[in-house]
Formats: structure tokens, sequence, C-alpha cells
């Protein structure tokens, strides 16, 4: 699909660089707990490291994600915030056991991350977020040094208003056991009333609609981009996962006082892998793409408020 259309490739590796593997991931709502969980029926499993044909995969996975802030400090005269968050996540996805020797897929991912993330204001509209995030993406199968993934950077962020801001800075990662140096871009839109938009690059774009107080419809397009430290016996050296989704989809939600409620569902229209060896020399080499085709999957999730709104 991406070599039949490049300019859909040219905004996946745009969306590669934007979302730095990971380290600026959206945050979970302050002192909220989120549990989702995805399911995608059998699809077919194309796999071009190797010889493999007519296999299929069963994706099942479950999120869970925790943000609370450790301190918020404002300069009464000057109005500048100092504030520092915690995040911590994880994912967990089985793919069902391999077919054969040759299937490279892994039949479980595991990837945890704890992040600190320090906000402090440089003038009126002006804002420097520092990030620092260390996670386990492993397959659960060996454990060492490769399986850490160290990663973090700096962002200049400008709050136009309180429905529209963007940023711009660099990031650091280690995931393929090297360190690289990237751009990174942010960009927030969004607007309020019955109608909602948003713009929350590089994670989301949708639309809702606001039923009642109590229930939401919303239309999202999401990215996700996250990089893991696998075995294979067939290829030994090709030891670092890079998984790529692109869903879309509609979701309802029902809202309470502490809890929210969302079940949905949509298309996956991409969810591709690439093997890679370690070192920068080879970050930026062509490799094969696996690919589960397209297919629809259903999603369910609860969130709960320790504090109420």
């Amino acid at each position: 699909m991406l070599k039949k259309n490049p300019l859909l490739k040219s905004i996946l590796i745009l969306l590669l660089i934007l979302s730095g593997a990971g380290v600026f991931a959206q945050l979970t709502p302050v002192n909220t707990i989120d549990i989702n969980t995805t399911y995608v029926p059998e699809s077919k499993y194309r796999q071009k490291d190797g010889t493999l044909q007519n296999t299929e995969k069963t994706q099942k996975r479950i999120d869970l994600g925790y943000s609370f802030m450790i301190s918020s400090k404002v300069d009464t005269s000057t109005r500048k915030i100092d504030s520092w968050t915690a995040m911590i996540d994880a994912s967990y996805t089985q793919m069902g056991k391999p077919s054969n020797a040759h299937d490279l897929m892994p039949n479980r991912l595991l990837s945890t991350q704890f992040a600190l993330v320090n906000y402090h204001s440089i003038g009126k509209k002006w804002g420097m977020v520092k990030v620092i995030q260390l996670g386990l993406n492993t397959d659960l199968r060996k454990f060492d040094i490769h399986d850490l993934f160290l990663s973090g950077g700096l962002l200049f962020i400008k709050n136009q208003s309180s429905r529209f801001s963007f940023g711009f800075g660099v990031f650091v990662a280690n995931a393929t056991n090297a360190p690289l140096v990237l751009p990174a871009v942010v960009f927030q839109l969004r607007t309020d009333g019955k109608f909602k938009f948003n713009i929350d690059l590089p994670t989301e774009v949708s639309t809702a609609y606001e039923m009642s107080k109590k229930m939401e419809l919303k239309l999202a397009l999401r990215f996700r981009n996250l990089s893991y430290d696998v075995e294979n016996k067939a290829n030994p050296k090709k030891r670092y996962l890079n998984y790529l989704e692109l869903p879309l989809g509609l979701e309802g939600k029902w809202k309470s006082k502490r809890f929210d409620f969302t079940l949905g569902g949509g298309y996956m229209f991409i969810r591709d892998f690439q093997l890679k060896e370690g070192g920068i020399k080879n970050m930026f080499k062509d490799v094969p793409t696996n690919k589960l085709n397209g297919n629809i999957y259903v999603n369910a999730g609860i969130s709960y408020r320790l504090k109420s709104k």
C-alpha cells in the first residue's frame, strides 16, 4: 500500500519523526486511571522477511495509563508556572503463537514507560517542556540492557490561546541501541460547543458531538508508533521491532462524576512491523515491511478520576 502511495509513506515518515518514537506521547488526564482494550479479528499476515504463507493473526491488546501532578508552583507577581508531572503507562499485546520457525512475529509484546514532564513558563505565552522517559519494551522471551529504552527531549511551546498551541524542539532516543537525535513538533487546536474538533499532533485528529452532558460521540484518527527489543532465531541480528498503527474509529463515551465508559470500533488501516539491526547506520536502511492486512476492530475502555472534575 505504501509503495503505491508515496504521499502516504511521506506522511507516515513525518509522523514518525514528530512522534519521537513515543517520547512525547499524549498524557492521560492528571489523577485519572485509564484502562483500554482493543481486539482485531484474524487478519492475513504478510511477511517479507523470510518465507511465510497463508498465516493469519488475531491481535488483542490492553493499555493502562495513569498520570499525576508532583508539584505545581505559580509566581503570584509574574504569573509564571513551574510544574512537574509523572506518567506511568503499560501496553500488553498478544499476536498468537508463531506458525512455524520462519514466523518472525513475536506472540507477546510488552511496553512499559515511566516519564517525568516539567513545564516552565518563559513568557506570557511561551513555555518550555522538558521530558525524560524510561521504558521496558520487550517480547518477554529474554531480558537484557537492550530491552531498556531511554529517551528525553526539550520543547518550546507557545500557548496562543486556551484552544490553540504549537511547539518545536528536539528529542534524543536509543530506539536502536544508539543515541538518535531528531526534531520534534507538536500542534494542538480544539474547538468548544456541541461539535468539537480536535487536532493533537502527533497523536490524534478527531471530531466529537456532545449529545448530552453525559454522552459524547467521537470519530478519531489516531497514530501509534513503538519500538521493541525482540528475539528471533531466523535472523538474530535484527532484534529491534518497530510497530506502526493507524486506526480510524467511532466511539461512544458515557460520562459520570468519577467514571467514563467508552465503547467503539472502526477500521485498522495500517499495522506495519519492521525488524532492524542496532546502530545509527542501520536506522534509515530500507528493510522489508511485514504487514497485517486492514481489518475491523472493536475497543472498550474505562476511566476513573481520583478527584471529580
